[in-house]
């Protein structure tokens, strides 16, 4: 049985990113790469046109943003230029879980996804996509969508959040950011991977 294993080394122009979300340098991964920064070589066709791809539904196309490394499958950390062009004025979405949409102000609205219970003859025997109930071992939950809002802001390689909803802050903190292949990657500052993969919409996206 094959072990697919993919590994995230930062890379920024001109800042070594990689210090934030690595371990220290005592305990620098010896086999790790050595990655360009996000330049064209990077992104073959340009980073907009990488962007422009994920925003039309095609990302990943040619590995968006990866080398061509085997056995380890490594992608570039987006620069504060890219993940402003990136998330500005367009959605961070986790079908299912949330909607975050984030302004050209520097605002981020949207709503996160609840799930209360209801009485089990609401839901459909069989799964609707999209009719707000979730039928699952026997617990029939409708679908609440409950308003966010908060701030963001690009600095320092880095993408900076300030998330509440339900009357109290639920996500802040800064993190790297990744194209990985469809997805956006969102990694702490410890090298821990935040949550699951993200999508990226263009504008004001609702949930799936």
């Amino acid at each position: 049985m094959q072990t697919f294993t993919m590994k995230l080394w930062s890379v920024a122009a001109g800042v070594t990113a990689a210090a934030a979300v690595a371990t220290p340098a005592a305990a620098a991964d010896p086999n790790a790469p050595t990655v360009p920064s996000p330049t064209e070589f990077v992104y073959p066709t340009g980073f907009d046109k990488a962007l422009s791809l994920m925003m039309a539904g095609e990302g990943g196309e040619n590995g968006i943003g990866s080398h061509r490394v085997w056995p380890t499958l490594s992608f570039p950390a987006l620069t504060t230029e890219q993940i402003a062009k990136a998330v500005s004025g367009n959605s961070l979405v986790i079908p299912y879980h949330y909607t975050h949409q984030y302004s050209t102000d520097g605002k981020i609205g949207g709503y996160n996804i609840r799930y209360d219970p209801v009485d089990v003859k609401k839901c459909p025997k069989k799964e609707i996509p999209g009719d707000g109930f979730l039928l699952y071992e026997g617990v029939c939950s409708a679908q609440l969508n409950e308003p966010v809002t908060g701030t963001w802001k690009a600095e320092n390689d880095k993408l900076c959040v300030d998330v509440a909803w339900a009357g109290k802050s639920q996500i802040s903190g800064c993190y790297t950011m990744f194209f990985v292949m469809d997805s956006v990657a969102l990694v702490k500052l410890d090298g821990t991977v935040s949550g699951k993969a993200h999508a990226l919409k263009k504008g004001a996206a609702p949930d799936m």
